[in-house]
């Protein structure tokens, strides 16, 4: 899968990390699954975002899989505001939704860090 990005001027790298972890994500076996991202602009704050995209990836991927979870990108699942208490859901799954909503996205949405 290529994922195309325009540099953060002109498309949020929020947007593109979301992409790219709906594709990582996706309900397809891992082995067959690439996920190629062209950066026409060498944008840092875009490198800076699918860096920590790529922290991100190593819980949000296993739980994606292990619940189904639909909408795979997380802006999307965590905007939809469902109570999976309500449904009576099962205890895992809401103590890891929970632990997945908790992490800090600052640096995908922010300034850049700098690295040191």
């Amino acid at each position: 899968m290529l994922v195309t990005a325009a540099g953060a001027g002109r498309e949020p790298p929020l947007a593109t990390a979301n992409t790219v972890l709906s594709v990582l994500a996706a309900d397809y076996p891992a082995r067959r699954l690439a996920c190629y991202v062209s950066d026409d602009g060498a944008d840092m704050l875009l490198f800076e975002a699918l860096f920590e995209a790529a922290g991100f990836a190593r819980r949000w991927v296993p739980f994606c899989r292990r619940h189904a979870v639909e909408p795979r990108a997380p802006e999307l699942y965590f905007a939809r505001g469902v109570d999976y208490l309500r449904d009576r859901a099962a205890p895992s799954f809401v103590k890891e939704r929970r632990a997945m909503k908790v992490i800090d996205h600052s640096s995908l949405i922010g300034q850049p860090r700098r690295l040191t």
